[in-house]
C-alpha cells in the first residue's frame, strides 16, 4: 500500500513556492509555546546601549535583558529599557518621566503609551522584561527613561517586520 499525503500536506507543497508566502511550523496541541527569544543589551556610565536595532516579527515573544556595568552608584547613574508604542511622543515621554522618580522615571501621564519596561537597574545588576512585539509591522523607539540618558544618546528602535 503505497502511502496518501494528508490534504493539508498537499496544500502547503502548493503553497509552499508563492511569492509571500510562508508556511509556519505548529505545535501540536497542548505544547508549551516557544521561549521568548533574549536580546541582551549592556549598558554602563557611557550612556548607551550595546544594541540599538531589535528587528522582530508580529507578535513575537521577545525577552530584553538589561546588564549594567560600571561604577557609578544607582542612585546618579541607573538604566532601564522603556519599550513605547508607536507614535509615542519621545521626547514628551521624556521631559515627562523626568521628574517621576516615584514611578522609576516613567510619568504616569505616559504608562499606557509604554509597551514593556525593565525596573531600573544600577552596577552589577541584571533585570528583564518579557513582552509581545506588536502586531502591527513599523519601528517603536526604546529609550533609557532616566534624567539626561535618552539626551545623551541611550535609545534605540525595536523594528517589527
Amino acid at each position: 500500500m503505497i502511502p496518501r499525503p494528508s490534504l493539508i500536506a498537499v496544500l502547503a507543497a502548493s503553497l509552499a513556492g508563492l511569492p509571500g508566502v510562508v508556511l509556519a511550523a505548529s505545535s501540536p496541541a497542548g505544547a508549551p509555546p516557544p521561549p521568548p527569544r533574549t536580546i541582551a543589551i549592556r549598558s554602563d556610565d557611557a550612556m548607551k546601549f550595546s544594541v540599538t536595532r531589535i528587528e522582530a516579527a508580529p507578535g513575537e515573544q521577545l525577552r530584553i535583558t538589561l546588564v549594567v556595568t560600571g561604577t557609578m552608584p544607582k542612585s546618579v547613574m541607573a538604566h532601564n529599557v522603556v519599550v513605547l508604542k508607536k507614535g509615542t511622543n519621545v521626547q514628551g515621554f521624556i521631559n515627562a518621566s523626568a521628574t517621576a522618580r516615584t514611578t522609576a522615571y516613567i510619568a504616569p501621564a505616559f504608562t499606557t503609551s509604554v509597551i514593556a519596561h525593565t525596573p531600573m537597574a544600577g552596577p552589577g545588576e541584571v533585570v528583564a522584561v518579557v513582552f509581545t512585539a506588536p502586531g502591527t509591522r513599523g519601528r517603536y523607539d526604546y529609550v533609557c527613561s532616566f534624567p539626561g540618558h535618552y539626551a545623551a544618546g541611550m535609545k534605540g528602535v525595536l523594528v517589527v517586520k
